[in-house]
């Protein structure tokens, strides 16, 4: 007999937003940091990894991969 949170789908539209949201605001930060940074170096790198999460957050969003798994209950 399945339970109440067994039964819910493990891909919800809530925990998308929150989980792209979360992504999103953890670019910006690292954005912000990326400006604040004084070497250029520092800045190329931080940027690019704040770009990687803003990306995530995005793909999570609109579920594309690596978020698109078929999770399938035997």
């Amino acid at each position: 007999m399945e339970t109440e949170v067994e039964k819910r789908n493990p891909d919800c539209t809530p925990c998308r937003i929150v989980g792209s949201i979360g992504l999103v605001s953890i670019g910006a930060y690292l954005a912000n940091a990326a400006f604040k940074n004084k070497t250029t170096p520092g800045k190329v790198l931080v940027s690019t990894i704040s770009f990687a999460f803003v990306t995530l957050g995005v793909q999570r969003y609109k579920q594309q991969y690596p978020f698109n798994k078929n999770i399938q209950k035997s």
